[in-house]
C-alpha cells in the first residue's frame, strides 16, 4: 500500500499538515496519505511514482521540485500546486525525512493557504488568455511554459515548445543574444523592453518587443525568466512605409518636440543642412537657426506651444535658416503639431526657397523688360508717324528749293547771289531734317532696308579704318574679329551706322580719353536665355562694343534707347543715336543690350542671328539689256499720284521742265480712272505708298492690268505697305524715300526706265 497512516502526530499540531508526500530519491511520488489525495483530486495509488514537478504549478516545476526534494529539514516554503484538472493552489510547505521500506525518504507535509488557490487559478487564467506571448524560461534557456498567445506568435504549441532551447527561435546570428539576456536573468536584472527579430515555425523572420524578468521560488531564489512579447512586424512595416514616404519628399521636414529638441529629421533635412540624422537628433532646433534669432525663436516656439495650429512660421517675414557650413538661405517654414504618448511633437517643413526668389527677381526684370520694350514700340510708332508728315513737309521744301535753285541757276552771274546762298542753306536744312527722320524712322523700325548677307567682320574692318585718327590721339581703337566668318542677313550700310553711332558716344563718354575694343564672335543662345533676350534659340553673331568711359546709373541706362533722351548737354546731341541702333538691330532680327557701371565704362552687345555662310560673296549680277528709247531723260509719260497737293505740284513742275509728259492724280483711285481712259502709251507711274483709300501698291497692280509695260517708282518716308514680315522690302520693288530734291528724283526716273520691261 502507498498510503500513510499516522496514529501519532509527526509534527506539533500546529503544524500538522492537511496532506502528507513522501518523495524517493528520484523525486517521486512513494507514499501519499489520503488527505493529499483528496488534496490533489485523485486517487491514493495514482499519485504513486508522479514526479513531484507534475504536481507542481508552471513556470519553472522542475526546478522547484528539486529545490524541496533536497531542502534541510524543518525548511519551510511557500508553493504553489497544480491539480491534474488545471487548477491551481497554493501551500505552505513543511520539509521533513522519514524511512520507509525502501529506506530513506523526503517527507513533505502540505497545508494550503485559504483563498489562494482562487488567486492562482485567476492569474494562470489571465496568463493564458493574455494577448501578448507569456513565455518561462529555466536558467539553462529551456521553456518552461507557453501562453495562447505565444502559440500564434511563434506558430508552436505548447507540447512543441515545452523542453525546447529559447534559441531556436533567434536568427542564427542573434543566438549570442540569448546567452547574454540569460546572464543579466541570473544576476537578478531585468532585461527591459527591446525590440528584436525571431523566427516563425514556417521560417519567415519578424519584429518582436519583449521584455524578460527573472521569476523566484518561494525562498526567493531565481528560478527562471518571464517572458513577455508582442509581435510589431506590421508596426514596423508601416513605420518604414512612413520612413520611405517622409524622406521621398523634396521638402525638408523637421520633427520637434514640446521643448525644442529635435526627434526627428528625414533625408532631404540631413541633405539640405549638411547634417547627419545622427548630428541632430537630440540637438536644439535652435543650431538651424542664425545665431542672432536663436533667442528670439525660443520665445515664439514657446508661444506656438500655447495653441499649435497648423500655420506658416513668421507669416510676410524673410525668414532665414543655417547650414552646418555656416552658409545661409532664405527659408518659408510651415508649423504643424500632434500629440503623441511622449507629449507634443511639432513637424517643421522647411522650404529653401533661393531658386523662388531668384526666380521673382527675375521675373520682375523681365517684366520690366517688356514695359521698356513696349513703350519703346509706343515711342517708335509715334515717332514713325511723326517722321512720316515730317517728310511730306520736307519734301515739299526741298522740292521747290530745288526748281528755285535751278532759276537762279540761269540768271546772270552776280545778281541773285544771296539767292542763291539761301536756297542753299534751305536745302542743307532739308537735307538735315531728312537725316533727323530716317534716325526716327530707323528707331521706329520704319525704315526702308534692303538686306543682304555679309560677313560682319568685313564691316568692322571698314569702320575701324574710317575712324582710326577721327576719334581723337586720346582713344585707343581696337577690334577683334572671329576666327570664322561671322555671316549675318541685314542692310550693312545701316550696321555700319549702328558702329559710328557707338564710337561717337564711346568718344564723347570719355572726355579725357580711354579705350574703345571692338569684339565679334559666336554663341549659341538655348530657351531660357533666347526669351530673356526676346529672340529665337540658335546661332548668333555677338558684336559687342566696349568703352572706359564715365559710364551711366542704372536710371540712366534704362532710358538710354528712348528717342531724344541724351545725357548731354543742350545742342551737343539729338538723342536719337542708341535709339536708331535699337530699331535698326530689332529690324535686323537682333537685339541689343547694355550692361553699364558708373566710374567703370558700358558694354554694348549686339546678337544678330547667324546667315548662312555660303550666300556670302553671292551677289546680283548687273543687268545688261539693252535701253530702249524711253530711258532718254525727258522722254515719255508718267503718271504722277501723290495726295500732296503742294509735293504734287513742284514734282510735276520739274517733271516737265526737263520734257516728261505728266498726267497728275490726288488719289488712287482718280489714278485708275486716268488710265483706263488713257490710250497712249505709259512708261511711268510714279506714286507714294500711302495715301488715303488705295495705297501705292494697290494702285500699281490695277495699273499694270491696264497698262502691262508700264514701270513703278514708289515714293514715301514711310513704307511699312511695302515691307515684308521682316520689315524688308522685295528685290522688285523701286522706291526713292521722301525727302529728295530735283537731282534725286530725275536719276532714279531714269534708272527705272533703264530696266527691262
Amino acid at each position: 500500500m502507498g498510503t500513510l497512516s499516522f496514529t501519532a502526530p509527526l509534527w506539533a499540531d500546529e503544524h500538522r499538515p492537511a496532506a502528507l508526500l513522501a518523495l524517493d530519491a528520484d523525486g517521486r511520488v512513494a507514499l501519499a496519505d489520503t488527505t493529499a489525495a483528496e488534496l490533489f483530486g485523485l486517487p491514493a495509488d495514482d499519485l504513486l511514482g508522479r514526479p513531484l514537478a507534475d504536481l507542481l504549478a508552471p513556470p519553472d516545476q522542475a526546478h522547484s521540485a528539486d529545490g524541496l526534494l533536497h531542502a534541510e529539514p524543518g525548511t519551510v516554503a511557500s508553493t504553489p500546486f497544480q491539480r491534474p484538472d488545471g487548477s491551481v493552489f497554493a501551500a505552505t510547505v513543511t520539509c521533513g525525512a522519514i524511512i520507509g521500506a525502501s529506506g530513506g525518504l523526503t517527507a513533505l507535509g502540505i497545508r494550503m493557504t485559504e483563498g489562494y488557490g482562487a488567486a492562482q487559478s485567476w492569474l494562470v487564467g489571465i496568463v493564458r488568455s493574455a494577448r501578448d506571448a507569456i513565455i518561462g524560461e529555466s536558467l539553462d534557456g529551456r521553456v518552461t511554459s507557453w501562453n495562447a498567445a505565444a502559440e500564434h506568435l511563434y506558430g508552436y504549441t505548447e507540447e512543441e515548445m515545452l523542453g525546447r532551447r529559447m534559441a531556436d527561435l533567434y536568427p542564427a546570428e542573434s543566438r549570442s543574444e540569448e546567452e547574454e539576456i540569460l546572464r543579466r536573468i541570473s544576476h537578478g536584472e531585468s532585461v527591459e523592453i527591446y525590440e528584436a527579430q525571431r523566427l516563425h515555425r514556417y521560417g519567415h523572420r519578424m519584429m518582436v518587443e519583449l521584455s524578460v524578468s527573472p521569476v523566484t521560488d518561494a525562498a526567493g531564489r531565481i528560478v527562471g525568466a518571464a517572458r513577455v512579447s508582442r509581435d510589431v512586424t506590421a508596426r514596423h512595416r508601416d513605420e518604414a512605409k512612413f520612413r520611405w514616404l517622409l524622406d521621398a519628399t523634396s521638402l525638408a521636414i523637421i520633427g520637434v518636440d514640446g521643448g525644442g529638441v529635435i526627434q526627428l529629421v528625414n533625408a532631404q533635412a540631413q541633405h539640405l543642412f549638411g547634417y547627419s540624422a545622427e548630428q541632430l537628433q537630440g540637438q536644439p532646433v535652435e543650431i538651424l537657426l542664425p545665431e542672432e534669432f536663436r533667442d528670439r525663436h525660443a520665445e515664439h516656439r514657446a508661444i506656438y506651444a500655447t495653441d499649435p495650429r497648423m500655420r506658416r512660421m513668421g507669416e510676410g517675414l524673410q525668414l532665414s535658416a543655417r547650414r552646418a557650413d555656416g552658409s545661409r538661405f532664405p527659408a518659408e517654414i510651415s508649423l504643424a503639431s500632434i500629440q503623441t504618448d511622449e507629449g507634443l511633437l511639432i513637424a517643421a517643413t522647411v522650404h529653401d526657397i533661393s531658386a523662388r526668389l531668384e526666380q521673382e527677381v527675375e521675373h520682375r526684370r523681365l517684366e520690366n523688360e517688356l514695359q521698356r520694350s513696349q513703350r519703346l514700340d509706343s515711342l517708335g510708332q509715334l515717332a514713325g508717324g511723326v517722321a512720316h508728315d515730317f517728310n511730306n513737309v520736307l519734301a515739299i521744301i526741298s522740292t521747290h528749293a530745288s526748281i528755285l535753285e535751278e532759276d537762279l541757276e540761269e540768271a546772270a552771274a552776280g545778281a541773285l547771289d544771296g539767292a542763291r546762298e539761301a536756297v542753299a542753306q534751305v536745302l542743307a536744312a532739308s537735307e538735315r531734317g531728312a537725316r533727323l527722320t530716317r534716325q526716327l524712322l530707323a528707331f521706329g523700325r520704319r525704315e526702308i532696308v534692303r538686306p543682304e548677307v555679309f560677313d560682319l567682320n568685313d564691316v568692322v574692318r571698314d569702320v575701324q579704318r574710317m575712324l582710326t585718327g577721327t576719334l581723337g590721339a586720346d582713344v585707343v581703337l581696337s577690334a577683334a574679329q572671329s576666327a570664322r566668318p561671322a555671316a549675318v542677313t541685314a542692310d550693312a550700310g545701316r550696321i555700319e551706322q549702328v558702329l559710328v553711332n557707338l564710337a561717337v558716344n564711346a568718344r564723347d563718354a570719355m572726355p579725357a580719353g580711354g579705350s574703345l575694343s571692338v569684339h565679334v564672335d559666336h554663341t549659341v543662345l538655348g530657351p531660357v536665355e533666347a526669351a530673356q533676350h526676346g529672340l529665337e534659340r540658335g546661332q548668333y553673331v555677338r558684336l559687342r562694343v566696349t568703352d572706359t568711359g564715365t559710364g551711366m546709373t542704372p536710371e540712366v541706362a534704362e532710358r538710354a534707347f528712348e528717342p531724344f533722351f541724351s545725357t548731354k548737354a543742350e545742342g551737343q546731341g539729338t538723342g536719337l543715336g542708341l535709339a536708331s541702333v535699337y530699331g535698326i538691330i530689332a529690324q535686323a532680327g537682333g537685339a541689343v543690350g547694355l550692361d553699364s557701371t558708373p566710374g567703370v565704362g558700358t558694354t554694348v552687345t549686339i546678337l544678330l542671328p547667324s546667315a548662312d555662310e555660303v550666300a556670302l560673296g553671292v551677289a546680283d549680277e548687273p543687268d545688261t539689256a539693252d535701253s530702249d528709247a524711253s530711258g532718254r531723260p525727258g522722254y515719255g509719260t508718267i503718271l504722277l499720284v501723290d495726295d500732296e497737293r503742294e509735293l504734287r505740284a513742284s514734282i510735276e513742275t520739274i517733271l516737265v521742265r526737263v520734257g516728261y509728259t505728266v498726267l497728275s492724280a490726288a488719289s488712287g483711285a482718280e489714278a485708275i480712272e486716268i488710265a483706263s481712259s488713257y490710250r497712249g502709251q505709259l512708261d511711268l507711274l510714279l506714286t507714294d505708298i500711302t495715301m488715303p483709300g488705295l495705297s501705292g501698291r494697290e494702285v500699281a497692280d490695277q495699273v499694270r492690268s491696264l497698262h502691262p509695260t508700264v514701270q513703278v517708282l514708289y515714293m514715301s518716308g514711310f513704307a511699312q505697305r511695302l515691307l515684308t514680315s521682316k520689315g524688308t522690302i522685295d528685290p522688285e520693288v523701286t522706291l526713292i524715300e521722301k525727302p529728295f530734291n530735283r537731282r534725286d528724283l530725275l536719276s532714279a526716273i531714269e534708272d527705272v526706265l533703264r530696266l527691262p520691261v
